[in-house]
């Protein structure tokens, strides 16, 4: 999942995306209502964590102006604005959730996963693609139930691939899938976290392989031979 973080506070923006990483989210972070416009026509958001008070406006014009675009990210605004007419402002104005600072670090991954479920109820939490399977909550991955010891972007990888095996996946939408705006990418980190993934979904014996088409994308498709 892609999360969209809107925070001015640098101390607080980087805890945010260090706490979202480790759980699992492909992370982009903008400090003002304008950059986030920006950012959300750029690129698919599953979920963007807003504040209200920015240097350049509230945080929830931001809700409100994407109020009508589909596909539209689930919104959670985390604010230290705490009075019960903020609260009713913001579930009113199109916010699915509504946390006040301080917050438990706990608690706001929770009511992320809560929105998530809410607002896509037909994702499956548990994919899979022969004897290969992947939680993708808790972004673990196993075959024949035995866990694959996988890196973050790895995890990130295989998902979206098995997301849509049997069928060629773009170099560029791995890229979008895996990667935030900042992340730097040389030209073969892509390919070198390819190889590995191959190497170890050989050695776990999964009955699925990654193939690449060249110039291309890649497509993950049942073994021609066994393993």
């Amino acid at each position: 999942m892609r999360a969209l973080i809107v925070e001015d506070e640098p101390e607080l923006m980087s805890f945010l995306s260090s706490l979202l990483l480790g759980a699992g989210f492909i992370v982009d972070r903008t400090s003002s209502v304008e950059a986030a416009l920006a950012a959300l026509k750029t690129a698919p958001f599953d979920i963007a964590v807003v504040d209200r008070r920015l240097p350049d406006g509230d945080g929830l014009s931001i809700v409100k102006a994407m109020k009508a675009t589909e596909p539209r990210p689930a919104f959670l605004i985390l604010t230290a604005r705490d009075a019960k007419s903020d609260v009713i402002d913001g579930l009113n104005g199109g916010a699915d959730d509504y946390l006040v600072k301080p917050f438990e670090p706990g608690e706001l991954i929770a009511r992320i996963r809560v929105i998530a479920r809410r607002r896509y109820p037909g994702r499956s939490l548990v994919i899979t693609a022969g004897n290969l399977s992947i939680d993708i909550e808790g972004r673990n991955a196993s075959v024949s139930a035995v866990p694959l010891d996988l890196r973050r972007r790895e995890a990130l990888i295989l998902e979206a691939l098995v997301q849509r095996a049997g069928r060629v996946v773009t170099r560029n939408v791995l890229i979008e899938a895996v990667y935030g705006f900042d992340d730097l990418i040389e030209s073969n980190t892509l390919e070198a976290q390819i190889s590995r993934l191959r190497r170890k979904l050989k050695e776990a014996a999964a009955n699925v392989e990654i193939s690449s088409l060249r110039g291309i994308g890649y497509i993950l498709r049942k073994s021609e031979q066994p393993v």
